[in-house]
């Protein structure tokens, strides 16, 4: 990936990224586990559909958990987050009630929705300036793989051993990346805040709302994911109606996505601080674009495996960028409540983007469903761009936005 010799010689990112790394893994292990498990007791895709709005409840607060990433010691509440998911993925083991899986999975997202936007804002000042791209590039890149080979080894210590055993072992991750992160050499706030804690608030909100920039990434990343993810309910109907290739070619197109993923955050590795990363930003949201609008047009499978996996590389160069450009505009002492911002815009997206595009499936199939996707991703490709455009003009793009 091109990672410079001072980033890897660095402990403390060296610790943070084996931590994210495990945890990762022990994630995309857990979550087969629990589709398992409420499919055992209840029988019921309700139910698991249930499960997922309680876990993607909480970061509709990320905003207010922004706060204390900011306000508190980073790295306690690191540490204290990863303690409290491994305790909760043990309660895991012994649940064997909906309504009690229920509020596990909701407090595990709670302290997911704490832990997120806290790690990003940290990463300024573990890693240096100098090194932000290429450690994006490395922590999406290995989100990436987690979440394409995760499921597949979930799927494997279910069968072989029981949903306990991939409870434990995400519970072992978070223990992992506790150890690590409590090592991690992060400052805390530089004085106590006299300000209440809605002040804060307000002040978060009031920065973002005056930062063009900044503003742009978050509203961008809101927009984006709104847009590309009304596809997300046609790719099972177009791998089984469209081109036949039933089961098998679905898990097809969900891998060459997330492989796409992992070689995007990659290629920003190799680049790091060679090019522009605003540049960068559009040209991965307009092939984005193009890319969906290829899977509708594809006249066979391997051309719908191929546009696919660009549109996962302009995912990846995206996620990257994304985070990159925060990092270095936003104040440090800002970050935590910007990118609750972010993860609150990106998981209101799935909400909005999952309904509608199902809807629009059924009304009028994949293809169609795939068109209107990469067009409405080209039109809000262009609607940053008019945003930002005083802002390109006006300064370079390594200033503070």
């Amino acid at each position: 990936m091109g990672l410079s010799n001072s980033l890897l010689s660095n402990r403390g990112f060296m610790r943070l990224w084996a931590g994210q790394a495990a945890s990762f893994v022990g994630d995309a292990v857990s979550m087969v586990a629990l589709v398992v498990l409420i499919v055992q007791i209840t029988g019921s895709a309700s139910a698991v559909g249930g499960a997922l709005v309680a876990r993607v409840l909480p970061t509709l607060a990320s905003p207010f958990f922004g706060v204390l990433a900011d306000r508190l010691d980073r790295r306690m509440v690191l540490v204290a987050s990863d303690l409290a998911r491994a305790l909760l993925a043990v309660g895991f083991v012994f649940a064997r009630d909906l309504a009690v899986l229920y509020v596990l999975i909701f407090l595990m997202g709670a302290a997911r929705a704490l832990f997120n936007p806290t790690v990003r804002a940290a990463f300024p000042g573990v890693v240096g300036g100098g090194d932000l791209t290429r450690a994006n590039s490395l922590i999406s890149a290995t989100f990436s793989v987690s979440v394409t080979a995760g499921p597949a080894l979930g799927g494997l210590l279910v069968a072989g051993v029981g949903v306990g055993a991939a409870f434990l072992l995400d519970a072992a991750t978070f223990l992992f990346s506790a150890a690590l992160l409590y090592r991690l050499p992060l400052s805390g706030p530089e004085a106590e805040s006299e300000e209440s804690f809605l002040s804060e608030f307000k002040a978060g909100l009031g920065y973002l709302a005056g930062a063009r920039v900044p503003l742009a990434m978050v509203a961008g990343a809101f927009l984006t994911v709104l847009a590309t993810d009304l596809a997300t309910p046609a790719e099972v109907f177009l791998a089984k109606q469209t081109f036949g290739t039933g089961d098998a070619g679905y898990g097809l197109l969900l891998g060459v996505w997330g492989a796409g993923m992992a070689v995007g955050s990659a290629c920003m590795g190799v680049l790091g601080d060679r090019v522009p990363l605003l540049p960068i930003y559009f040209i991965g949201i307009f092939a984005w674009a193009l890319a969906l609008l290829g899977t509708a047009t594809s006249p066979i499978f391997a051309a719908a495996l191929g546009a696919l996996a660009v549109a996962g590389v302009a995912n990846g160069v995206d996620n990257v960028v994304t985070d990159t450009v925060l990092q270095r505009r936003v104040p440090e002492a800002l970050l935590g409540r910007v990118f609750s911002v972010r993860f609150t815009g990106y998981s209101a997206a799935e909400a909005l983007a999952y309904p509608l595009g199902g809807l629009f499936v059924d009304t009028f199939g994949p293809r169609p469903t795939y068109a209107l996707s990469g067009l409405v991703t080209a039109g809000v490709g262009v609607l940053i761009l008019l945003f930002l455009l005083p802002a390109l003009l006006a300064r370079p793009e390594g200033t503070q936005g």
